[in-house]
């Protein structure tokens, strides 16, 4: 806090109501987090080790199996409801 008033982000306010008391210094706390966060993990753009980007791009594939294969069941449905064309 200072001079009275705080400084308190969107994330403060949205994801933990609680947290305005301790926002800090506001921009300058979350450089620093960030900058930590950097210095732990280095290598990569996205900030993944080679097994997390693995175990995420499984995943991200399977995820879109699943839902392009729903999408079909629907479409299949659907047409068999109404057809469209």
């Amino acid at each position: 806090m200072s001079g009275g008033k705080c400084v308190v982000t969107p994330v403060c306010v949205t994801a933990v109501p609680a947290a305005g008391s301790f926002c800090g210094n506001g921009r300058k706390a979350y450089l620093e987090a960030s900058y930590m966060a950097d210095m732990q993990r280095s290598g990569s753009l996205s900030g993944l080790t080679e097994d997390e980007a693995k175990q995420f791009h499984g995943i991200f594939v399977t995820s879109f199996i699943v839902f392009t294969v729903i999408a079909i069941v629907a479409h299949i449905l659907a047409w068999s409801w109404r057809p469209w064309l």
